[in-house]
């Protein structure tokens, strides 16, 4: 008789709440470093080994640690470098494996981004990272409405 492939197990199995709490750390430092232009922090979060990508806005694919760090320090250094705050966290995960995306709001637009992390040894580390353009959403609270809103058309798709 064959042998069956093992299943792997599904996502969110065994991922609990400590865990989920570390990578939205792990994602929230991201942020911090950004955000206060720490290279040194950058430079720690992100694995030392393994395959790794990052993939910044209209910008080809980097694979090498090198080169990622690298193009943190140029964002990092610049003198305009924008502030980030994030929206909308959500996370998937396995024991040790993790993808967060959320929103990435700028001065000048937001972003959305997937970010994914593995746990080593001494805590959660940035694998890969991708953030590309959406159009924007309130992120704040809503002014309230003036009236009731008209009764929307159920044939529209969109």
């Amino acid at each position: 008789m064959p042998r069956r492939t093992p299943r792997l197990p599904p996502l969110m199995a065994e991922f609990d709440d400590e865990e989920r709490e570390g990578v939205l750390a792990a994602n929230r430092a991201f942020y911090r470093a950004f955000s206060e232009r720490d290279v040194e922090a950058m430079e720690r979060l992100w694995a030392a080994t393994g395959p790794l990508v990052c993939l910044h806005p209209g910008q080809p694919p980097l694979h090498e640690r090198a080169e990622i760090m690298a193009s943190w320090r140029g964002i990092l250094r610049h003198p305009e470098a924008p502030r980030v705050r994030i929206a909308g966290e959500w996370v998937a995960g396995r024991p040790g494996f993790a993808i967060v995306v959320c929103r990435e709001i700028l001065p000048e637009g937001q972003l959305m981004a997937t970010n994914t992390f593995i746990r080593q040894s001494d805590g959660w580390h940035m694998i890969g990272h991708h953030a590309g353009p959406v159009p924007p959403v309130e992120t704040g609270p809503r002014p309230a409405a003036a009236g009731p809103s008209p009764p929307r058309d159920r044939r529209k798709l969109h």
